[in-house]
């Protein structure tokens, strides 16, 4: 009977640490166009020393997200369903074709239902109404 080779540990896996560039990538990213909205979420994520982004309309947010380097950060990106130029599903469609992973998303809107809520749940989608 031959005695079993020594067990090498596994070597522990490299941590991802994003590179110091990443303190300039955002942390949240919101999309809102309700002018009153967007007001409060600039001033909690200022007051709460976020870097974040704001955009007020579908296209230009869609623009920009596709470009933005993140440099090995996940950003948090509120979304709002109804906007104008191009709605937030059809923008978490995109990042998820030529993106895919890139963002964390979550859905707001003032307009959803339980209903609505529930059906964007089990599609995989977070809406905050």
């Amino acid at each position: 009977m031959r005695a079993a080779p020594p067990r090498v540990p596994p070597k522990p896996a490299e941590p991802v640490v994003p590179p110091a560039d990443a303190v300039l990538v955002p942390e949240v990213i919101y999309v809102e166009d309700d002018a009153a909205l967007a007001e409060l979420l600039e001033y909690g994520l200022r007051a709460h020393g976020y870097r974040f982004l704001a955009y007020r309309n579908g296209r230009d947010a869609l623009r920009e997200l596709l470009a933005l380097e993140v440099l090995g950060t996940r950003p948090l990106l509120l979304l709002d369903v109804d906007l104008p130029a191009l709605d937030g599903y059809s923008i978490l469609a995109a990042l998820e074709r030529e993106r895919p992973g890139t963002y964390r998303v979550v859905f707001t809107t003032v307009h959803g239902t339980r209903r609505s809520s529930c059906a964007d749940w089990r599609q995989g989608r977070s809406t905050i109404s």
